[in-house]
């Protein structure tokens, strides 16, 4: 029922998105011949050639796929879809912009502010009309649905029933080996041996089973004891200490296969971040230019030594590659440090006059826009780790190397080195379980303010 739901209502959003974004183009041009604001020109102008249709429909489709709009619609609105889908119009809205920059300079400005404003609105207004009706239609008729099993893993899957539209969470259903429950008493409604009867009982419509035993012949029980009745039933492993990260099914000519190490981007995820990895990378680098001549110099001047400072890391899946810094030590410092999870210093003998300037702006990492154009990193992740200290890692630190290591990220953010070196695997792998491009823009946004106060930084 949820999968089928969610592609439903997936088409049926990205028909309605296509249609508005249509309409939006006719009007905007309407309206800009009708009001008289702006530059006068003929009408033909503002007349919006069959081009520019077909190439705006495909970039709010492809932004708004990669920002998952059209995934979890039964998800409650106001607090999962309608944010998404402003956040993936704002960014719909600066790609559309950029191509006209690019390949239609004579597009009207105000005529765009018309278009992005009413695809907005057309969007938000469909999204809260479909909302008010399916509220009113899920209202008369709740799909019940129970619960079997009384875990940790149960209860997550209860609080994400208890969040779905159209849903009712009826209660849990304990396992016979169950000795230990974690849920309250009184959201327990029975046992498994007399499931059929509570089935009955509460009209239940969808049964969830937990299973933590593998136990075929007591999974073989419990769907004999539904076979006869017209519920659903769906299993529910829990893969939770062998995942990675996001747990894939795949379908292999009838045989269903998990993925324990299902990919945390998806591939329209993944070519977006790089190109605006390529993107500002390149922009920094020819706007910066200058800059890296000014503090090469100052470099020299201050200490000898060469003027890049070069260093192996840890990559994506555990690659290593060469990173770039500006020196900001004297010649052959890092071979004084001894590696603990405390290492940094905020008041480092071995930092020198220009390398604390540097260090304290983060000048010195403006090199790495060059391991980021080359591939190597991207401009939001987990920082780059050094060999040493990443090879004693546990099982579980070493998932942050599943996403491309980054310039800054979200434990630079949350404090930088003022925060304990060990703390950052835990901001990482936040960062890691809540990826999506809207977080990638808040870090980048943050990062700047945190360079600017220079909180952290030595």
């Amino acid at each position: 029922m949820l999968d089928s739901l969610n592609i439903r209502l997936g088409a049926r959003f990205a028909l309605a998105d296509a249609l508005f974004i249509v309409l939006s183009l006719y009007i905007s041009s309407v309206i800009r011949m009708s009001l008289d604001l702006g530059h006068e020109a003929m009408p033909e102008v503002f007349e919006i050639p069959l081009l520019l249709y077909v190439v705006t429909i495909v970039v709010w489709h492809t932004v708004f796929q990669t920002f998952n709009v059209y995934s979890l619609m039964y998800s409650k609105f106001l607090t999962r879809s309608l944010r998404r889908m402003v956040q993936a119009h704002m960014m719909a809205s600066l790609t559309f912009l950029g191509v006209l920059y690019i390949v239609y300079r004579d597009f009207s400005r105000i005529q765009s502010g018309y278009f992005i404003v009413l695809a907005l609105v057309m969007m938000t207004i469909h999204r809260l009309y479909y909302f008010w009706g399916f509220a009113r239609a899920t209202h008369k008729r709740l799909h019940n649905v129970v619960i079997v099993g009384t875990d940790e893993h149960a209860q997550k899957i209860g609080s994400i029933i208890a969040r779905i539209t159209g849903l009712k969470l009826v209660g849990f259903v304990r396992h016979n080996d169950d000795h230990d429950p974690v849920l309250n008493s009184n959201q327990i409604i029975g046992h498994a041996d007399e499931l059929a009867s509570l089935v009955s009982e509460h009209s239940i419509d969808e049964v969830i089973i937990c299973d933590h035993s593998h136990d075929r012949d007591y999974l073989h029980g419990i769907s004999d004891q539904l076979s006869a009745l017209p519920v659903n039933v769906r299993l529910s492993p829990d893969y939770s200490d062998l995942a990675y990260f996001l747990v894939g099914i795949e379908n292999l000519d009838g045989m269903p296969l998990i993925n324990l190490r299902y990919h945390v981007m998806t591939p329209w995820q993944r070519i977006t971040k790089r190109a605006v990895d390529v993107f500002v990378a390149l922009l920094v680098l020819v706007l910066t230019w200058p800059l890296f001549i000014g503090i090469a110099i100052a470099i020299k001047r201050d200490s000898p030594g060469p003027i890049f400072f070069r260093q192996q890391r840890v990559g994506e899946r555990g690659r290593l590659f060469t990173i770039y810094k500006f020196r900001s030590m004297y010649v052959n410092a890092e071979r004084q440090i001894r590696y603990t999870p405390d290492y940094k210093q905020a008041e480092d003998p071995r930092v020198t006059r220009v390398g604390r300037f540097l260090r304290r702006t983060s000048l010195d990492e403006l090199p790495q826009f060059l391991n980021v154009l080359m591939g190597h990193m991207s401009l939001v992740g987990p920082r780059p780790e050094l060999p040493d200290i990443a090879a004693q890692y546990t099982a579980s630190q070493r998932k942050r190397f599943e996403v491309p290591q980054g310039l800054t990220g979200w434990w630079q953010v949350s404090g930088r080195a003022d925060l304990p070196m060990y703390h950052n695997t835990e901001y990482d792998l936040y960062y890691i379980n809540n990826y999506s491009l809207w977080l990638d823009v808040r870090i980048l946004l943050r990062t700047l303010s945190v360079v600017f106060r220079g909180t952290g930084a030595y």
